[in-house]
Formats: C-alpha cells, sequence, structure tokens
C-alpha cells in the first residue's frame, strides 16, 4: 500500500494507521516476523525516500520542529525499531543482515523525540535492550544510551540525526 504525500508532506495519520496495524498482526498476536519484515520494510523505504527527497528539494535543510515533523520522526524512528525487531527476531534475516539489525536499532533510538514520555522511555528502553542482544558488547550499549540520553529527545536534534542516516541508507 503506497502512502500518500499530500502537499508536500507524507500522509503520516496513513503511515502510522499501517504500521500499528502490521505490529498488532504480526508482532503483538501472532510472532510471524517474516511477514512483518515484509510489510514493515515497504514502509520504511517510503519513510527513508519521502525524507531524503525532501531535504534533496531543500538543499538539506532541516524541516522547522512542528507537529508534522515531530510526528514524522516519532512514527519513522518506530518504524526503524519495529523493522529491526522483525529482522532480529526473523533469524534467518538475522544472518544475513546484523548490521542492518544494529543501524536500525541504533536510528531508532538516536531519532525517537520525548524520550521522557512514558510510551517513548519505554520503547528507548526496548531498543537499547535488543541493540545489546544485536551487538553483545556493553560499552556500546552504555555509550549508546548516552548519546541518546543527552540528546533528550530533542526534535531537532532527531531530524537531524535521521538526515544523517537516510543519506547514507542504501534502499533495501
Amino acid at each position: 500500500m503506497e502512502i500518500q504525500v499530500i502537499r508536500e508532506h507524507l500522509d503520516i495519520v496513513k503511515l502510522q494507521e499501517k504500521m500499528n496495524s502490521i505490529v498488532f498482526d504480526y508482532l503483538d498476536t501472532s510472532n510471524n516476523y517474516t511477514k512483518a519484515m515484509r510489510a514493515l520494510t515497504p514502509l520504511y523505504t517510503q519513510a527513508t525516500t519521502f525524507y531524503k527527497e525532501y531535504l534533496v528539494a531543500r538543499a538539506g535543510e532541516l524541516p522547522k520542529a512542528n507537529t508534522y515533523w515531530h510526528l514524522f520522526i516519532d512514527c519513522s524512528a518506530k518504524l526503524c525499531y519495529f523493522l529491526a525487531a522483525s529482522i532480529y527476531y526473523s533469524s534467518n534475516e538475522l544472518q544475513k543482515t546484523p548490521e542492518k539489525v544494529t543501524r536500525l536499532l541504533a536510528i531508532a533510538a538516536h531519532s525517537l523525540p520525548s524520550i521522557e514520555q512514558e510510551e517513548n522511555e519505554e520503547l528507548l528502553t526496548a531498543i537499547i535492550t535488543l541493540y545489546g542482544d544485536v551487538v553483545e558488547d556493553s560499552d556500546q550499549v552504555a555509550a549508546l544510551r548516552e548519546e541518546v540520553l543527552a540528546q533528550k529527545g530533542d526534535v531537532k536534534q532527531c531530524l537531524q540525526q535521521f538526515k544523517l542516516f537516510v543519506e547514507k541508507e542504501s534502499i533495501n
């Protein structure tokens, strides 16, 4: 399902609804990680491509940290986490792409805004825990946690981190 771009903005409500539906259907209720991974990948591709193209059209200038971009970066961070978790738990894929899982978890942590809010605080804990399971290095985990806490979930910094990520990230 293609998420529409309306007046130069990705339809964040539809993206969130689709992501929540996939997470509920394949991660929360059935543990069908492979299906979740296949369903989340196109959403991830759309979100990262949209942001990259948005930035290119504006010569790399970050968007203003308004409500839309707060929702966008929040949804994108969660999308990266759920995609990483689905790849991790469908272990065949993890064997092929451990670096991708690590990158997705790191960007999920770095781009998660409002980490003082209970829901995002809990999600950050889950992200860091899974990151620890993947990298198996307590120093790396501590470094990620410190970087994220120092950033304090500031939307502008989250958008900047996501910008750096999408500039490097090859689609797929």
